[in-house]
């Protein structure tokens, strides 16, 4: 047993080298919808689809299958969008079939497609698991998407030059082509997220 331990002790500084993560997920849209699950514990709030890998496969592999375990999606993992908190990394991902093929597992209460309205609903209410770190990218994501679809579909959509304050309001600031989105968090701070 001893023996075992060291050898996934030493291995563990590789897997990290490689660029394979302990833990990923997907963010898997359908329209201006994305996939997300309700899980039963850590305050039973959202969150999209992912976990930990069992250390014989890829960060995108681990996304994929989570994904279908939580929420009984098959997805095919695309390119690699984020790397947050622990070194969990979120990969834009697609439906391969447009509906489940199996339930959800115990680990989730809900699995729904969330339009933007109702993702910053639910981060008003501090209903996301990683509220701060996470949540606004999602938001970020989805308001990309629908701004991509706009512009295919030849509809003229317009993101202006605009300031964007921090979290704090503490006067940071940074030029960028966006569209701005207020929202408020759980502690009352208003918070100017750049859509970019």
């Amino acid at each position: 047993m001893a023996r075992v331990l060291s050898l996934i002790i030493l291995a563990l500084p590789q897997a990290w080298a490689r660029g394979d993560a302990a833990h990923a997920g997907c963010f898997l849209h359908r329209g201006d919808k994305m996939l997300v699950v309700k899980l039963t514990y850590d305050g039973h709030k959202y969150d999209i689809p992912g976990g930990h890998t069992n250390w014989r496969e890829s960060a995108a592999s681990t996304a994929v299958r989570e994904t279908y375990e939580e929420s009984g999606y098959r997805a095919q993992a695309g390119k690699r969008l984020a790397t947050v908190r622990g070194g969990f990394q979120i990969y834009d991902c697609w439906l391969q079939d447009s509906h489940p093929g199996k339930g959800h597992d115990k680990e989730v209460s809900e699995v729904r497609w969330m339009n933007a309205g109702e993702v910053k609903h639910h981060m008003n209410h501090g209903r996301w698991r990683f509220q701060n770190d996470q949540a606004y990218l999602y938001l970020r994501w989805l308001h990309n998407r629908a701004y991509s679809e706009n512009e295919i579909e030849g509809n003229e959509t317009s993101l202006n030059e605009t300031e964007v304050e921090s979290f704090e309001g503490n006067g940071t600031t940074a030029q960028l082509k966006s569209a701005p989105v207020n929202m408020t968090n759980t502690t009352g701070h208003e918070r100017r997220l750049l859509l970019i």
